[in-house]
């Protein structure tokens, strides 16, 4: 859709401001199950979220039809849409910025395999994983590859794009021994296809899965905690809508009225960074058009920023931290992290053991989303870990319950790990927790 010839028509109707949010995408799917192939697709799809203002009123259409010919019937739904409604809390759209960041293009070898090179990547990890166990009885495989084009185009001078292009591997396994069942997962964001290592990648997958064989419950209690990078990760992710302005404005954090107070230990240093060069990913401006820029969310222990996007932002006399974002093209616009991290320390995870001896520590958690509570900070969650007796991992531990509160926890981490690690969009080491409490046996 030509976008000049969209807003010359809906300003002669009356529509004041009206802007232009599409995102095209190109994918790949495919899937395996015990080598064979379940599932192989190819998708495109373009989508485009129209915002218009009539009548001091903003409604957001969408449109998967981007064709000239539908310009009249879009105007005519913004018009009958802001007709009906009231709404009284503020709205932007936005004229941009004078600069934005420059992001690096990252280059890929996707394009350099074919499709068939892609399902026997599939089915070749299929007997790597099988190879390392005698114990695996069931593999599933799942190999996905996006690319997509985002562009924000509006009547007051903004227009924006930007492009993406990502690969991920996902291996699940199944293993039995004498009448036990475990499960194992992994996944893996691959830059180039020629840098992945299947055989490294089965064996830890396997490993981790073969060593949880014989997991027993523990005693009830207090424990030191060795929390692994990737649960610090999941409980980060997880607790993420506390840093964000609208759940301040919604009572739902309890960082409310907390700017510039200490709400964590000295040794905790959060960093929100959409242009960090060490995530998979980094972006230049979010979904309203506002330029990326990295700000420290809690420096040594002190919360120093909520994020916000622009409606946040002018609620609360502030400006936006270029955290608008929306869940996907025909969602509205929320205040999303990107990049979000905990900053390393220089403690290996085996120090950590050492360090306390006799402990427990702990590779897995679920049930995040029903364990926790943003508004109190508190989690229950179900585990699976190792003891950590006489300063090294020992047996594995399952059906117990982490519980506690996050501020208690970030105010009692007594050494950060320096295996830091960025998963998905979320980076973290792990961490060595004074004391939590395990309800087990």
């Amino acid at each position: 859709m030509n976008f000049k010839k969209l807003e010359t028509a809906a300003l002669k109707e009356g529509i004041t401001e009206i802007e232009t949010y599409t995102v095209e995408t190109h994918g790949t799917k495919i899937s395996t199950f015990n080598g064979e192939i379940e599932n192989n697709t190819s998708f495109n799809t373009k989508v485009s979220a129209i915002r218009g203002v009539y009548n001091h009123q903003i409604v957001t259409i969408y449109e998967e039809c981007n064709d000239d010919e539908m310009i009249p019937s879009i105007i005519q739904r913004i018009k009958d849409n802001c007709s009906i409604i009231n709404q009284k809390d503020p709205f932007f759209i936005y004229e941009g910025d004078g600069t934005y960041p420059v992001v690096d293009e990252k280059k890929n070898d996707f394009d350099a395999y074919t499709l068939e090179d892609k399902i026997n990547l599939c089915l070749k990890l299929t007997k790597c994983l099988e190879k390392e166990s005698s114990f695996v009885t069931k593999t599933e495989i799942s190999y996905s590859e996006v690319e997509s084009h985002t562009k924000i185009t509006n009547s007051k001078g903004l227009d924006v794009k930007r492009d993406s292009k990502s690969a991920f591997i996902v291996a699940e396994v199944v293993c039995e021994k004498d009448g036990e069942t475990q499960t194992g997962f992994d996944y893996v964001r691959l830059a180039n296809l020629k840098d992945l290592n299947l055989e490294s990648f089965a064996s830890k997958i396997v490993k981790d899965t073969v060593e949880t064989f014989g997991a027993e419950s523990i005693p009830s209690g207090s424990y030191p905690v060795v929390l692994d990078k990737r649960v610090v990760s999941n409980l980060l992710e997880a607790f993420s809508n506390i840093f964000s302005a609208n759940a301040v404005l919604k009572n739902m954090s309890f960082l409310k009225d907390k700017l510039n107070e200490k709400i964590f230990g000295e040794n905790i240093t959060l960093v929100d960074d959409p242009l960090f060069k060490d995530a998979p990913t980094q972006i230049a401006f979010d979904d309203e058009g506002v330029a990326s820029r990295s700000k420290t969310i809690v420096e040594d222990g002190v919360l120093k920023t909520y994020l916000h996007n622009l409606k946040t932002a002018a609620m609360m006399n502030t400006k936006s931290t270029g955290n608008g974002f929306k869940a996907n093209e025909a969602s509205s616009v929320n205040v999303l992290p990107s990049n979000l991290y905990l900053k390393p320390g220089n403690t290996s995870l085996e120090d950590m053991f050492k360090k306390i001896e006799n402990g427990v520590y702990i590779t897995d958690v679920k049930g995040l989303h029903a364990g926790l509570n943003p508004i109190s900070g508190s989690f229950n969650l179900q585990s699976n870990g190792f003891l950590i007796e006489n300063g090294k991992k020992t047996k594995p531990i399952t059906l117990i319950i982490l519980s506690g509160t996050l501020q208690e926890m970030m105010n009692n981490v007594l050494y950060v790990g320096s295996d830091f690690e960025f998963k998905s969009g979320v980076g973290t080491p792990s961490l060595t927790i004074k004391s939590l409490a395990i309800s087990g046996k």
